[in-house]
């Protein structure tokens, strides 16, 4: 006897969709339920059944009318999928009907799926095992039943002894955190993703490699200064700079230093890597390009101003602003400038580079759409004060912070203004986008995620202290630092 079936009128306490592709995960999730006395419907034990049914129909009544909860297993292949989008339709249907939860998402990877909400709570996958899923779906069912059940036998109290820490059951509400840790400086160095571990820097002078999961560092270099600039992992090797003038090259396991070079002025600016050579800007008014795998100097391109943008590769060529308000193209084999376009303002901003066009802002309140090949103004879009955010380009949309305290999103091909969203009184944070959503920081102490389509605000972290680096998202999850020397990841 199920533990709930006394307890509602449907047929099953839950049912299962899921891609072929998840079968053998799925295939245990239904015998744990099974174990715990738990009514499923999973077609693959229903198949003799099936046999010539009329399968819309019997879906329709499978997933809109017999099961009080709905387990959903997200994943690409899901979401292409022809009878798992019927299924997800059928149940979608009921769930807008329900005014209690039906559906419980659990998700392989962050594929969005039509009609499902970011903002629902899911489980992951990818660190929940089978037998603990089942665990969560009849501590679900208890909660719903109106009377105390004597539940069925459980194994919680021994897992929690001999499951490893990775195996922890994982409840994803989006906005919620997950994990912080606290350095003994200002956090301005936007965060950086490879693996299972994210590299970022602080005002105490270190660069920090912490595990993704649980935030545990697994190793710490220090440097002379501050470090502002934003990490660049690539070929196991971690790019920084730091206010010590130098540019570090660090092993990526294990934080060892393979090479330092030292420029004349600090360093701000992010180093990009591409081709085997980092390019990265200086307070002394340079942009070099040195070889990645000992520091060589390959070449360096003077400018009048202070190189705090990061620079950016496209198809041979190195974008990058620079305070004496140009914006630049270099060759990224000789170091010649190919084209230069001058703005009205310093560009501390740095480019990005989306369908042969350049998007960066400047100090005159502008975001400027450039031709990558000649250094043509397609058009340029003013805000209501200084544009030092790094812009995002998406599809066929643009989005970028301003002083003026909101984040707008444009038509990457007119400038036309699509949506702005004040987020705080200044918005210095550059947007990062994934999927349907852009996450941006502000000096509220906020962390946004805001619908890309609408602007519509979806959820907003409390960081403690304004916001001035560029969220990453990874996953799942967005890390993201502060002005008050952390740094937390975030369930997206």
């Amino acid at each position: 006897m199920s533990a709930t079936a006394a307890k509602h009128n449907y047929r099953y306490d839950v049912c299962l969709s899921f891609a072929s592709e998840q079968l053998e995960y799925v295939d245990q999730v239904a015998r744990a339920l099974e174990n715990l006395r738990v009514r499923y419907y999973y077609a693959n034990n229903v198949e003799a059944s099936l046999w010539g049914k009329e399968l819309t129909e019997h879906l329709d009544e499978i997933y809109g009318r017999s099961a009080l909860f709905c387990l959903l297993f997200v994943s690409a292949a899901y979401a292409v999928k022809m009878w798992p989008t019927h299924e997800r339709r059928s149940a979608l249907a009921r769930a807008l009907a329900d005014p209690e939860d039906y559906l419980l998402p659990v998700r392989f990877d962050d594929t969005s799926l039509p009609g499902l909400r970011p903002t629902i709570g899911y489980v992951d996958a990818t660190v929940t095992t089978p037998d603990q899923l089942a665990e969560l779906v009849l501590e679900k069912l208890l909660l719903r039943s109106p009377e105390p059940v004597p539940p069925a036998p459980r194994a919680r109290e021994v897992e929690a002894t001999t499951l490893p820490p990775s195996a922890k059951v994982q409840i994803a509400i989006p906005g919620r955190e997950i994990w912080r840790v606290t350095t003994d400086g200002l956090v301005q160095s936007s965060p950086q993703v490879l693996g299972k571990t994210v590299y970022f820097g602080s005002g105490d002078g270190h660069v920090r490699a912490l595990d993704t999961a649980t935030g545990s560092e697994r190793w710490s270099f220090r440097t002379g200064g501050a470090v502002w600039s934003a990490p660049a992992a690539a070929a196991g090797t971690v790019f920084v700079g730091s206010q010590d003038r130098n540019v570090y090259a660090l092993d990526a396991s294990t934080g060892l230093e393979r090479w330092r070079i030292t420029t004349g002025g600090a360093i701000w600016s992010s180093p990009a890597v591409a081709d085997g050579t980092v390019y990265v800007g200086s307070r002394d008014h340079h942009l070099y390009a040195l070889g990645a795998a000992n520091g060589h100097e390959r070449w360096r391109l003077r400018t009048v101003g202070d190189v705090d943008s990061s620079p950016t590769v496209h198809n041979r060529t190195v974008f990058v602003g620079s305070d004496d308000r140009y914006l630049r193209a270099v060759d990224t084999v000789s170091g010649h400038e190919l084209w230069r376009l001058r703005t009205g303002g310093a560009v501390r901003s740095s480019p990005a580079v989306h369908d042969q066009t350049v998007y960066v802002g400047s100090d005159d309140s502008c975001l400027y759409a450039v031709d990558a090949a000649t250094g043509q103004e397609r058009w340029r879009y003013r805000t209501g004060d200084r544009v030092r955010s790094s812009p995002a380009a998406c599809n066929d949309t643009v989005y970028v912070g301003s002083y003026d305290g909101h984040l707008y999103a444009l038509d990457a091909r007119s400038g036309h203004e699509r949506w702005r969203t004040r987020t705080g009184e200044w918005v210095q944070s550059s947007p990062a986008v994934a999927g349907l959503t852009v996450y941006v920081g502000s000096d509220d102490h906020g962390l946004c995620a805001l619908d890309a389509v609408t602007g519509r605000v979806r959820w907003r972290y409390d960081t403690g202290s304004a916001v001035l680096t560029r969220p990453t998202s990874s996953g799942r999850t967005v890390y993201v630092g502060s002005q008050n020397g952390t740094l937390c990841a975030i369930s997206a």
